[in-house]
């Protein structure tokens, strides 16, 4: 029978974690499948064990509680990865709720395209109100109008919005995914960006990225994830784990470390001189333009990556 299980890793949201597990244990499954929820508690104090234990009981798919006192999300992972079994493995993160029928969507895509990873929407939720630079908020989503099935590149061209290549509301093959002892490098447990080191790892690897329009999650976005000034933050580190990665696999470290700064210098130029343009016109789209560059400046200063947590 096949078998998948959902891993949550949490870090101290004992509040947005209760929803998640709730969405995760009443997803209902496909004919013949077989499930169970995993939650890895990454707090030194196990904070999440009570609430686990008040939630396991009654109707749904199993609910399993993982210690890790060990601080790092890469560390999390692959726990919630040598812990569980089954052909499949679903993040999802703490701050996230699968719409009813998500699971699935997912399982029943992987099994039609044989993709090895398969992506679903994540929509974010604002219970302050979307922030005034982005009303739409088009950097806090994952989303394309794709028919499911769609092979997804793992460039930067992809138009799925800021944010697509991360592990919520993510299926992984476990064969072709997960099959070494770490899949997630340990020394990115801190400062982040081990996921899209795991994409680009598995990319080169011809593993197949595919879309599920279908298989819908929500995040919250607490209000001070909202502010220009963390996003520009945010933006800035990314721009640095993109460079960072991209060095780190490369075949030729300096010529691939000279068309980085070469393409990272043009992306600035084009980037600042559309800020400066929106600036002086007073356009709306100024702010938005600010976080673009932001990002490309980043993508220059890649070697000044610290691995503690940027926040």
């Amino acid at each position: 029978m096949p078998r998948t299980a959902i891993v949550i890793c949490t870090y101290n949201r004992p509040l947005p974690l209760k929803r998640a597990v709730e969405s995760a244990r009443a997803q209902a499954l496909p004919p013949g499948y077989e499930a169970e929820v995993l939650v890895v508690d990454n707090s030194p104090e196990g904070n999440a064990r009570q609430a686990v234990a008040s939630m396991a009981e009654g109707p749904g798919l199993p609910l399993r509680y993982l210690g890790l006192p060990q601080p790092g999300v890469s560390q999390a992972r692959n726990a919630g990865v040598a812990a569980t079994r089954g052909e499949t493995l679903i993040f999802l993160d703490d701050d996230q709720w699968f719409d009813p029928g998500c699971v699935a969507a997912l399982l029943a895509t992987a099994e039609a395209s044989g993709a090895d990873m398969v992506f679903g929407p994540v929509l974010p939720d604002f219970p302050g109100g979307a922030p005034s630079w982005d009303p739409t908020g088009h950097h806090y989503r994952r989303l394309v109008h794709w028919p499911t099935g769609t092979t997804m590149p793992l460039g930067h061209s992809n138009p799925a919005g800021g944010r697509w290549i991360a592990t919520g509301n993510l299926l992984l093959r476990r064969a072709t995914c997960l099959a070494e002892p770490v899949p997630f490098d340990p020394s990115l447990g801190i400062c982040g960006g081990e996921d899209y080191d795991l994409f680009v790892r598995l990319h080169r690897q011809g593993r197949r990225m595919v879309w599920c329009a279908e298989a819908v999650a929500h995040e919250e976005v607490p209000e001070g994830r909202t502010r220009l000034g963390y996003f520009r933050r945010r933006s800035f580190h990314a721009g640095k784990l993109y460079g960072m990665v991209t060095l780190r696999h490369s075949a030729c470290r300096p010529c691939t470390a000279l068309n980085l700064t070469a393409r990272a210098l043009a992306q600035c130029g084009v980037a600042a001189a559309r800020w400066a343009g929106a600036v002086l016109t007073r356009e709306a789209r100024a702010e938005r333009h600010s976080v673009k560059l932001a990002e490309v400046a980043g993508k220059l200063v890649w070697w000044s990556l610290s691995r503690r947590s940027p926040w």
